[in-house]
């Protein structure tokens, strides 16, 4: 059986849960840092980085993974569970902190880069493990198809189609209906099926 159309559609739902989580750490951060730069800057830096880390990772410990999809399958779920707590999460990031935050409050700069590292270090642990995804179902079709330009070429087209398609349906339907609570519930749906997915299709 070709593993390609069925890696294909995990890589579309992965891609889309991705950047609804990721548009919705950017309404969260707005709140827990106010609507400036400085929230921006974290989503992005944090999202960055974790992709650059776990891409690094797997491409490190490439040839020691005998079975990529079912630690494929782990990731997904390890993103469902931390990119849904961080939503639930970021709001609180100030009033926990309140009693650190206070003595800063005439000090802009010190209080914004402990807001922001704080959100900053949670969100790292998802986007690594986004970041780690790509290589992992590129080693698992490169082994069928024994074709990296392809396996990559195509796992990354409907990656990013399920990312426009995910944060598109976010904005027009999912956060009007859902609420932004509700929004990061669907997104770790699609990581939990994309999940489950790759689960049966590492026992074919």
């Amino acid at each position: 059986m070709h593993l390609a159309p069925l890696l294909y559609l995990i890589f579309f739902l992965s891609g889309a849960s991705a950047l609804v989580f990721e548009t919705l750490w950017f309404f969260q951060a707005g709140l827990a840092l106010g609507n400036s730069i400085w929230a921006s800057s974290l989503v992005l830096a944090s999202f960055m980085a974790g992709l650059a880390l776990g891409n690094g990772w797997v491409s490190f410990r490439g040839d020691r993974l005998r079975r990529p999809i079912r630690l494929y399958a782990g990731l997904e779920l390890v993103i469902a569970i931390t990119g849904t707590g961080i939503v639930f999460s970021l709001p609180a990031i100030t009033p926990t902190l309140a009693p650190w935050l206070g003595p800063l409050l005439d000090q802009p700069l010190p209080l914004n880069l402990l807001r922001t590292s704080v959100g900053f270090a949670l969100m790292l642990i998802p986007a690594t493990a986004m970041g780690a995804t790509l290589p992992l179902l590129v080693s698992a079709l490169y082994q069928e198809q024994k074709r990296f330009g392809q396996a990559l070429g195509g796992l990354y087209g409907w990656n990013t189609l399920g990312a426009v398609c995910g944060v598109l349906t976010a904005e027009i339907l999912l956060i009007e209906y859902f609420g932004i609570r509700g929004t990061a519930l669907v997104a770790a749906a699609g990581n939990t099926i994309a999940a489950l997915l790759s689960l049966a299709v590492d026992r074919l």
